[in-house]
């Protein structure tokens, strides 16, 4: 008896063994992405590495259309940080730069392309929670994700709490901040899931291979429109309206809603009003920090009526950038020092010499159109001149003496007209 139910116990195993075997072959790859941007970054962890094994993976099987069929899906994820809406507009800008960068190495139908823009991945954030002993309130983290809802309302439907500001809440923030260091830069990804079908199916066709981009674009947002009716995790009207109500930090995810400047010239306009044209080129190091080089220079003289109007500055600063809506847009802090040369006379006594200032400045920027921006700002700190008085007299300027001047307040004042330039477009590149 005991050999017979053996027996039909294997039998049984393998019968079930066969449609499991039938069943498609998955396998998925995340491609990884900075806070707040949607550009490409091969030397972020192993992107580089992983972008290249995926496209040699697909040449392989997707030239076999006899004996497999691929379908790619492919989801875009951010992490907690900020607004609702802006993340879901990032996680679509992610998986369209991960798109295109495929689209550049193989040619692939927009039938057999799923696209969805998840936004905050609530649920990678529970995984990884529970996959991390060392996560300080690991118990009451989860309780909040897998309980609370994304956003709760008062009787006049307006939010007066969810889940995000219980978790940023909890004990003082501290969870959160070790989250915020650990475990959303996990989050930030685009994830490609490769849907092998063993099947038969015809060779794709040339027409196929060959389909313009907007026919492509047009298919795909159709394609991601039916996807989200079944259930994916889109964000939906109601959040993107009321988001910004409630968001406790100001800061989103979401910085590239414009593209990517990391260079921008700049005129300050008063002091182009006074005829000292200037100019100021600034970089941007990252979402946080840039660094800029402001000069002026005003070089006029008219030497029969003994009047000089010369000045010529230079000055280095760092700069903190906090509060920003998107890149170049938003407030800074910086910390500068420079010099100057100048040489004033008006027809009488004139002034010869040198200063030197340092000190600190803040400032804020706000785009007016694509590539163009003003910005507003003013320097405090320390200003030290030491310069030589002089009188024009009979053809000559006879010396008089020597002075120096100690400052303490305001140093400089802007109001500045932006150029932006070097545009990293959402595909990686540089236009």
């Amino acid at each position: 008896m005991r050999t017979k139910y053996k027996i039909w116990s294997w039998l049984i195993l393998f019968a079930c063994s066969l449609p499991l075997a039938a069943l498609p072959q998955n396998d998925s790859v995340c491609l990884y992405f900075q806070r707040g941007y949607a550009t490409w970054d091969p030397s972020l962890r192993d992107n580089d590495k992983t972008l290249n094994d995926l496209i040699i993976k697909l040449k392989k099987v997707y030239t076999d259309t006899v004996s497999c069929r691929i379908e790619l899906y492919m989801e875009g994820n951010a992490s907690p940080d900020g607004l609702t809406s802006a993340n879901t507009k990032l996680t679509e800008k992610r998986v369209a730069t991960i798109e295109s960068l495929l689209r550049e190495k193989i040619q692939i139908p927009d039938s057999l392309i799923y696209i969805t823009a998840n936004g905050i991945d609530w649920k990678g954030l529970d995984v990884l929670v529970k996959n991390d002993p060392n996560c300080p309130s690991q118990q009451e983290i989860l309780y909040i994700i897998e309980h609370t809802p994304e956003w709760i309302y008062d009787h006049n439907n307006q939010i007066v709490d969810g889940r995000k500001k219980q978790l940023m809440d909890l004990h003082g923030g501290v969870p959160y901040n070790y989250m915020s260091e650990k475990i959303f830069p996990e989050l930030r990804n685009a994830t490609i899931t490769i849907h092998c079908k063993t099947t038969t199916v015809p060779p794709i066709t040339e027409k196929e291979k060959n389909v313009g981009t907007k026919a492509d674009d047009s298919t795909r947002n159709s394609t991601s429109d039916q996807t989200s009716e079944k259930g994916n995790n889109i964000v939906n009207s109601t959040d993107q309206t009321t988001t910004s109500t409630l968001s406790p930090d100001n800061q989103t995810e979401d910085r590239t809603t414009t593209p990517l400047h990391r260079i921008a010239l700049k005129t300050n306009l008063l002091y182009d009003a006074i005829l000292m044209p200037s100019l100021e080129a600034e970089y941007r190091i990252d979402e946080r920090w840039s660094v800029a080089v402001e000069g002026s220079v005003a070089w006029w003289k008219k030497d029969k009526q003994h009047k000089y109007y010369q000045i010529a500055t230079i000055i280095p600063e760092g700069r903190y950038w906090f509060g920003t809506k998107k890149p170049w847009h938003g407030h800074y802090i910086g910390l500068f020092a420079g010099g100057s040369w100048y040489d004033l006379e008006n027809g009488a006594r004139g002034y010869r010499g040198e200063f030197f200032t340092t000190g600190i400045s803040y400032g804020y920027m706000f785009p007016i159109g694509r590539s163009l921006s003003l910005e507003t700002g003013i320097g405090v700190g320390f200003l030290r001149t030491v310069y030589e008085e002089y009188l024009p007299i009979d053809g000559h300027y006879v010396y008089q003496q020597t002075s120096r001047t100690n400052w303490i307040g305001p140093v400089k004042l802007k109001f500045a007209f932006v150029w932006r330039l070097w545009d990293q477009n959402k595909q990686g590149g540089t236009r």
